[in-house]
């Protein structure tokens, strides 16, 4: 009965020393849950819009954009201002508002079109131009291939106001003995036009720059009024 007891005795021992172990294991456990926890809402706090009230980041950007000369899309030679501002919702899809103008055509490409375009010599020319402005809505898809690297593809559409070009000429106009005619010449185009856009964006100046990237894309207008390939070039901010 004695060695029953003594038996008895060790095994309560022994159940409760393990018990204690077991527990002890347990409550690390649960312990480093919370810590690590309690790390990524810090680490969100500082990263993530969500804790400020927003599921989305906000950004701007501004830059340039360069163009080939074109006198079908009556677009000169040279760059201007490109500006955009939008909404960035996941990783991969954002919306994007933008608004730039192409450089005015040169008058003595005008000049040269119409002599070709026209019977009549040209005596004399008063010509002026101005360059296309552009208003449109992209959505941007998103493809990261490294951390600080990611391709994109913008799709959407923009208004346009073009083609803005007044031109008044004297002609040779022998006809009904007259020696010459007087003509004023006013061209301008309203419309909308299909948009893609497909380049890549990279943080500057650093690789672990947060607010702040570089875009560099190509873009293509497709309606036959203004339909013509610029490089865009810009600086992005996030906010």
């Amino acid at each position: 009965m004695k060695n029953f007891s003594a038996i008895n005795g060790f095994v309560v021992i022994l159940a409760l020393f393990v018990s204690g172990l077991l527990f002890a294991e347990e409550q690390v456990e649960l312990g480093t849950k919370i810590v690590k926890t309690e790390t990524l809402k810090e680490l969100n706090a500082l990263s993530s819009p969500k804790e400020k009230g927003r599921d989305y980041l906000a950004f701007v950007s501004i830059g340039f954009s360069g163009f080939r000369e074109d006198i079908d899309a009556s677009i000169g030679k040279g760059s201007n201002f490109r500006i955009a501002g939008g909404t960035q919702y996941t990783d991969w899809f954002g919306l994007e508002c933008f608004g730039e103008r192409t450089p005015a055509i040169a008058p003595s490409t005008v000049l040269e079109d119409l002599r070709k375009n026209i019977d009549q010599r040209i005596l004399g020319s008063s010509i002026s131009t101005r360059g296309n402005s552009y208003f449109g809505i992209l959505g941007k898809f998103s493809y990261d291939l490294r951390p600080a690297f990611s391709l994109f593809a913008k799709v959407g559409v923009a208004k346009y106001d073009a083609h803005q070009v007044t031109a008044e000429l004297t002609l040779d106009d022998p006809a009904d003995n007259v020696l010459f005619s007087y003509v004023r010449l006013e061209g301008e185009a309203e419309g909308y036009t299909p948009v893609l856009s497909i380049g890549y964006e990279t943080p500057i100046p650093y690789l672990d720059s947060k607010k702040t990237s570089g875009e560099v894309s190509l873009t293509q207008m497709f309606d036959d009024k203004v339909k013509h390939l610029s490089l865009n070039v810009v600086i992005k901010f996030t906010f």
